[in-house]
């Protein structure tokens, strides 16, 4: 095997990095900014996202793994747009290069929290994960487009993600669990080891008065709308339909809501989502809102057959999840 490098980013490992992720992925991954060098160097110099490589000693790029900024207050990133070319895979490079930005990258940049999402179209990325501590939460299903893993003919369809995360910062929180998925959050909340009082929600208590705050992210690539819920108000469910209207326009396949579980206000507003045919997803603990519920909704039928999952632990979250899909249907 040749002496591989692990090291940070440097601006002459863009193009490198764009001709890494046009073997591994075509032209199909939805972040645009791994094809684009000067695109690349800009959001590593920014920290928004922080790229690692393996370099080969002539300084071929032969594999990637990054942390993405999610929230810059919270310093909340996401580890992700990891790739390897084929002709090195097998020989450890890609852990080395994901433990690297895990735990040295995280350490120099005073990384708070790193979410993880391992796809479920085969096993090796979730078992890596786990040898990194990684805490599984949820099940976001088909949220990767089948074109992404066309150069790799790696998946029959869309992909289903875990939901989890690598590292946490340890707040104590006050969190709301709506009756009709406490079995399920008691269950999600099982082992993370964290400090947590808990208060019902009441089933029909949206507020009488103010109005929903939130933001709509659209992946036009991916057809993948995400919504993310500041404050649950009066016009829930009208917020809600204003959100989904704008996301149809773009051809949305996958829906996905953040609730706050901080706010006593959740169990009604899962309630509407629920009407709506969304089912649970997980639990999203941290950032600067406090712990989450995913909500999702998917046009399509999902193959759950073809979702990969290595642990007893992710296992059992799919069965949650899936019977609550099925309830949705």
């Amino acid at each position: 095997m040749e002496a591989i490098q692990i090291d940070l980013f440097r601006p002459e490992d863009a193009p490198g990095v764009a001709r890494l992720f046009r073997e591994v992925y075509g032209e199909g991954y939805p972040i645009r900014a791994y094809y684009d060098p000067a695109r690349l160097i800009a959001e590593n110099a920014a920290g928004r996202i922080l790229s690692n490589v393996a370099r080969t000693p002539d300084g071929q790029v032969v594999a990637h793994n990054a942390l993405v900024l999610l929230d810059a207050g919270a310093r909340l990133y996401e580890n992700a747009a990891g790739a390897v070319l084929p002709a090195f895979r097998g020989q450890g490079i890609f852990f080395q290069v994901m433990e690297h930005s895990i735990r040295e990258v995280a350490r120099a940049f005073a990384v708070e929290e790193i979410l993880g999402e391992p796809v479920c179209n085969h096993l090796q990325i979730q078992k890596m994960c786990l040898k990194l501590d990684y805490r599984e939460t949820g099940l976001e299903v088909e949220l990767m487009p089948a074109a992404a893993y066309s150069a790799k003919r790696s998946a029959r369809g869309r992909v289903s993600v875990l939901l989890g995360y690598f590292r946490h910062r340890p707040m104590p929180q006050r969190v709301h669990l709506p009756p009709v998925y406490g079995e399920a959050l008691g269950y999600l909340y099982s082992g993370l080891g964290l400090e947590r009082a808990f208060a019902e929600a009441a089933e029909e208590a949206l507020p009488v008065a103010g109005e929903s705050l939130g933001g709509l992210e659209l992946f036009d690539f991916a057809q993948v709308a995400r919504i993310a819920v500041e404050r649950i108000g009066a016009d829930f469910e009208a917020f809600l339909a204003r959100q989904e209207g704008r996301a149809a326009e773009k051809a949305t396949e996958v829906f996905q809501l953040w609730l706050p579980l901080a706010s006593p206000s959740v169990a009604a507003a899962a309630q509407i989502l629920r009407r709506r045919g969304y089912f649970i997803g997980g639990l999203l603990p941290g950032g600067a809102g406090g712990d989450r519920l995913l909500m999702q909704k998917v046009r399509g039928e999902t193959d759950w057959e073809g979702i990969a999952l290595y642990s007893e632990r992710a296992r059992q979250i799919a069965e949650i999840v899936r019977s609550d899909q099925q309830r949705a249907r």
